[in-house]
């Protein structure tokens, strides 16, 4: 089965992108499964996936660093569960892709696989202001880029053509050899990631333990009840730099009976009714998150 590789920093829209290629295979009659890696101890984005997919999580660590094993056993069940024509990886927003492609190449599972690419979809907005990130993140979306095999500069709606173009040299400055498109709500052509050669991985041993020299961490609250709107949009104004990720589903006083999945990264919010309900909980994602002062604020509203 062949397998592909989804990386790409906080909020810069994997899932979406993930998606668009799972609808692509629907259309053609391939088999998809998908492996989907969350930091968190809820999954968030893994809801969003077709029911239909066959689908394996691994929750509350990160491939590159604790979970390696997991990903040997659960690349082989999707195999002999479901024999798929294609899995796609989809790793956590701090995962090094490098780590990952390791932790695909298991004895046990390499008669069974071949890793295709490595697709690292980037936020031009947040690309574009990256100098902004401490060090080592910065460092780490520079690794996502220079390894990856098939480029996605998304959300380039968000800003100028120019901050486009320019995006688009320096990303070549770091990989030349990459494909690049430049999408809008992950809204990708697919068939010119899925056309590309089996990857080849330069400086493998060029790794960066991220997780552990970043400090990220992740918090799961579950809201017991229907939340005040106006006191969580506030909240949303304020939410501390350390924070570079929120996501879960939220219903509100004012319309207890309409879930809405609920997106944040670097500033940006977003709310999106959605049609069916799940229990009202957010997963945070960030440095040296302060449980004892981020629960009362979340508890008051």
């Amino acid at each position: 089965m062949d397998v592909y590789i989804l990386s790409g920093f906080l909020g810069s829209g994997k899932t979406t992108v993930l998606q668009r290629l799972l609808q692509n295979d629907k259309h053609s009659g391939r088999r998809a499964s998908v492996l989907m890696n969350e930091f968190g101890e809820f999954a968030v984005d893994s809801l969003l996936i077709d029911q239909h997919t066959p689908l394996k999580e691994l929750l509350n660590g990160c491939i590159c660093c604790t979970m390696k094993d997991e990903v040997e056993l659960q690349l082989l069940s999707l195999y002999k569960e479901h024999k798929p024509d294609v899995v796609y990886v989809e790793t956590t927003g701090v995962a090094h892709p490098i780590d990952v492609f390791d932790a695909c190449l298991s004895p046990l599972i390499a008669p069974y696989i071949c890793v295709k690419c490595i697709i690292t979809v980037v936020d031009v907005a947040r690309w574009n202001s990256r100098d902004q990130l401490p060090r080592r993140m910065l460092k780490l979306i520079t690794e996502q880029v220079k390894h990856a095999d098939n480029i996605i500069l998304n959300k380039c709606d968000s800003v100028d053509q120019f901050v486009v173009d320019r995006a688009m040299e320096e990303i070549k400055a770091f990989n030349a050899r990459a494909s690049i498109q430049c999408v809008t709500y992950g809204n990708i052509r697919v068939n010119a990631l899925l056309e590309r050669d089996d990857i080849v991985i330069e400086n493998k041993h060029e790794v960066l333990h991220v997780k552990k020299h970043l400090h990220i961490r992740s918090m799961t609250y579950e809201f017991q009840n229907p939340i005040d709107r106006r006191t969580f949009l506030k909240w949303m104004e304020h939410v501390e730099e350390n924070i570079f990720r929120i996501k879960g589903f939220v219903r509100f006083t004012d319309d207890p009976s309409q879930t809405y999945i609920f997106q944040y990264a670097y500033g940006e919010p977003c709310l999106i009714p959605i049609s069916f309900s799940f229990p009202n909980n957010l997963v945070l994602i960030g440095t040296d998150l302060d449980r004892e002062k981020i629960i009362p604020m979340l508890q008051c509203m």
